[in-house]
């Protein structure tokens, strides 16, 4: 039996990612294989970086030196790692009634990993770090964990949504993520959105007005969205046909046991037999 210690889910909102990756968890725990799993947004993520910022020493210093009477709270919620000071601050706002103070939120969002202003390469370089840490931590382990959607989605919606970076320069950026996970001889289950405007519109109605207009608002006035002119729910149609091309092109490259699966006609039944199937290749020598 092949030690496959990551499953990866990935594919459009709406279109069944949360539900495989819940499906997976419960079948491989039945089955007796310690597993966890890490659903979109979870904060406890080890190989993300939700919610966390990131400054160099100087702007650390400067921080620190503006919220001087916040420094004790600061410093409960900041690692330094290698370079750079990290402050996981997304975890402090769900534990404190009222959150940081107002004013150090938002200088402290400034430099937010994923929504912030960090240059292109320096999310780069962390992000590949959290990865290659994560790797190292959990090839160690026997358990198998199951992400959702932070392998392809995150990296994308960052890379392409918010610097607008060139496809080369995303394959590449994403290959290398694909050779930091050798080691735990990983597996990628993709769901093909088929129609991008009825999976979104699924998505749309299901989740809440406030994420409706958050990710509208992500995709569409910055970055790509912003250089192409793109607006409104049809400019994020536009967006994340564009984000589906590149990460099928991505997948046809990555040389990792894989599965693209496609539920225009929402036949769960179907979809979770092909799920459950493969998973169990996933496990086959």
């Amino acid at each position: 039996m092949a030690e496959t210690k990551l499953i990866i889910v990935e594919g459009m909102w709406g279109s069944g990612k949360s539900t495989t990756a819940k499906l997976i968890y419960d079948h491989l725990t039945k089955a007796g294989i310690e597993t966890r799993a890490y659903l979109e947004g979870d904060l406890n993520n080890p190989a993300d970086y939700d919610k966390v910022a990131c400054f160099t020493q100087e702007e650390y210093s400067e921080l620190v030196e503006k919220h001087i009477d916040s420094l004790k709270l600061i410093e409960e919620i900041t690692q330094c790692k290698g370079n750079y000071y990290f402050i996981e601050y997304g975890k402090l706002q769900q534990e404190l009634t009222h959150g940081l103070p107002k004013e150090l939120l938002a200088d402290v969002m400034h430099n937010d990993i994923y929504d912030g202003n960090l240059p292109l390469e320096r999310y780069c370089e962390v992000h590949l770090n959290r990865w290659s840490e994560f790797v190292q931590e959990h090839k160690k382990e026997d358990s198998v964990i199951v992400f959702e959607c932070c392998f392809l989605q995150n990296p994308l919606s960052a890379m392409l949504g918010r610097y607008d970076a060139s496809e080369e320069m995303i394959s590449n950026y994403v290959l290398k993520l694909a050779d930091l996970i050798k080691p735990l001889n990983s597996s990628l289950l993709y769901f093909h959105p088929g129609d991008v405007r009825s999976i979104l519109n699924r998505a749309f109605h299901e989740r809440s007005s406030e994420w409706r207009d958050g990710v509208t608002q992500y995709y569409t006035q910055q970055g790509y969205g912003r250089s192409h002119g793109l607006k409104g729910f049809n400019g994020l149609v536009e967006f994340l046909k564009v984000r589906t091309e590149i990460e099928l092109n991505i997948i046809d490259d990555l040389l990792v046991k894989k599965s693209v699966i496609r539920n225009d006609d929402f036949n769960w039944e179907r979809v979770q037999q092909e799920v459950i199937q493969f998973v169990e290749d996933s496990f086959e020598g």
